[in-house]
């Protein structure tokens, strides 16, 4: 396959036109060549709106392809990394218990499957950077050539944060290699340095280039790709430079800003509210667009709206859900200690073996069957004000009265008195609290991975979970280490690069 062609299927394929003996000459409406392509804005606008299928929320994938990166299931990055967690288990038992306890290993088939989905999508990063060179060859005028050379950038970079995330760097061809794609070759993981120098070209150029807000709901802007840079650099420690972007972030408050209704953020009502910067619009007949997050979550015998199912895979934990203060609202008609189910009998935390209903999005009247409509959210305006606060502590040492206000802030939306005098009596004791106000803002939106490595705690809340399912139910699980930071690579890209890719320590 010739990695400058890119290929579109119009009505079917090819034609071949036939009539008693004579045989027409075969005409190709399949294959648009960078020749006729990238003429005009409309090329542009196509090649660009490609690069966001990859974040959709409802492909599962098959045949080779990868399903989509906010599929709500092992293989979505939301779900999974919050369910190698404390906050969220699944009842459904199986790998799902191998993610929860992170019982994995480089070779361990049933994880496997679900780590090659997710590393199989670093060829992203190829395809958007062909697309980048592209765009920037078109003659369409300026303006219009870095509207959309910043959204490909950014989405380059989103797609650069997510395979860093979970597997640190992976292999990325150079322009060299994208110039020759008959020639192959063999390609190693960069190193760290020259990730780090990717993800800032990619997100720099987008911040510049990119306009103050999207033009359409789930399109990224500058506020998107600042998020986006800005989680890059609190998972590279970075956190200097991370202070200065969610500075950035922090003033464009009033065009971003904290919904009176945590709720509302979540909802259908609430679709494109100005506490959400980045977010996946859910059409729920579209393929690849649906929002099964909440017959993910929904237990099958618990009414929700007319015509909804409910798979009742996931719950929150009981033990994070007691972590939870008294009267906070972020609960309030989204986590469920008891139901009546549809036979009419009141179903009990008793009787709720692993965790409280956590139903995030919001009721729509429309949802059929799994498919509802509610977009899924990606990154929020209260993130970047507990990220200010904890990136002030970090870098100054001391608990300054901006960041307790800006915790404050997100708590008060949340119905809760100020933190406690001896929450900000020490830079350790703050980012305690910080660590555990993130739990409860974010629960269900995939960031507690992320927040618990950063915080140092990710082994040992995993290693806690361990001990107490050995303990209770005889599993016989045994305890991790700080590999499990990263996702092992799955072997099988490693034998086709001829040990080119070299595995994570310690698988």
């Amino acid at each position: 396959m010739n990695i400058n062609k890119l290929y579109i299927s119009l009505f079917g394929g090819m034609f071949l036109i036939q009539t008693g003996c004579m045989e027409l000459e075969r005409e190709d409406f399949t294959e648009i060549y960078p020749e006729n392509f990238f003429k005009t804005e409309t090329d542009l606008k196509l090649a660009v709106d490609a690069l966001y299928y990859d974040f959709g929320t409802g492909d599962w994938g098959s045949n080779g392809k990868p399903a989509s990166v906010y599929i709500p299931d092992y293989n979505g990055y939301q779900t999974f990394s919050d369910m190698t967690t404390d906050i969220v288990w699944s009842g459904w038992g199986w790998e799902a218990d191998e993610y929860h306890f992170h019982q994995w290993t480089a070779t361990v088939g049933s994880v496997q499957t679900k780590f090659w989905n997710m590393f199989s999508h670093y060829n992203y990063l190829s395809k958007a950077r062909n697309t980048i060179r592209r765009i920037e060859e078109s003659q369409v005028k300026d303006d219009i050539k870095n509207k959309y050379l910043g959204e490909a950038h950014a989405l380059r970079g989103w797609m650069g944060l997510y395979l860093f995330d979970l597997f640190g760097p992976v292999p990325v061809a150079s322009d060299e290699v994208l110039d020759n794609p008959e020639t192959f070759v063999y390609l190693p993981r960069l190193t760290e340095e020259e990730y780090d120098e990717m993800m800032e070209t990619d997100l720099l150029n987008a911040i510049e280039l990119l306009p103050e807000m999207p033009e359409d709901r789930g399109r990224i802007a500058k506020g998107a790709a600042r998020m986006i840079l800005l989680k890059y650099y609190m998972i590279r420690g970075h956190f200097e430079k991370a202070e200065t972007i969610a500075r950035d972030l922090y003033a464009m408050e009033g065009k971003y800003g904290l919904q009176d209704d945590y709720a509302y953020i979540f909802s259908l009502e609430g679709a494109g509210n100005n506490e959400v910067i980045l977010q996946r619009p859910c059409n729920a007949v579209v393929f690849g667009a649906e929002n099964y997050v909440t017959a993910e979550y929904l237990p099958v015998d618990m009414p929700w709206t007319e015509k909804s199912t409910g798979w009742g895979g996931y719950v929150m934990t009981w033990d994070f859900y007691d972590t939870f203060e008294h009267g906070d609202k972020r609960l309030e008609n989204l986590v469920f200690t008891s139901y009546t189910n549809t036979s009419g009998n009141i179903v009990t935390r008793d009787d709720m073996k692993y965790g409280a209903v956590a139903l995030k999005y919001g009721k729509d009247p429309g949802m059929t069957d799994a498919k509802s409509n509610v977009d899924v959210v990606i990154y929020r305006y209260s993130d970047v004000l507990l990220s200010l606060a904890e990136l002030i502590v970090r870098n100054g040492g001391t608990v300054t009265t901006e960041a307790v206000g800006l915790v404050n802030r997100v708590r008060k939306r949340a119905g809760l008195d100020d933190l406690s005098a001896s929450q900000t009596a020490s830079a350790d004791a703050f980012l305690e609290a910080i660590l555990l106000e993130r739990g409860h803002e974010f629960y269900c939106e995939g960031l507690r991975r992320q927040d618990l490595i950063r915080f140092g705690k990710y082994v040992e809340y995993a290693n806690n979970r361990i001990n107490k399912i050995n303990a209770t139910e005889g599993r016989g699980y045994y305890n991790v280490d700080e590999s499990h930071n990263r996702l092992p690579i799955p072997v099988s890209f490693i034998d086709e690069s001829k040990s080119e890719i070299i595995q994570n320590p310690f698988y």
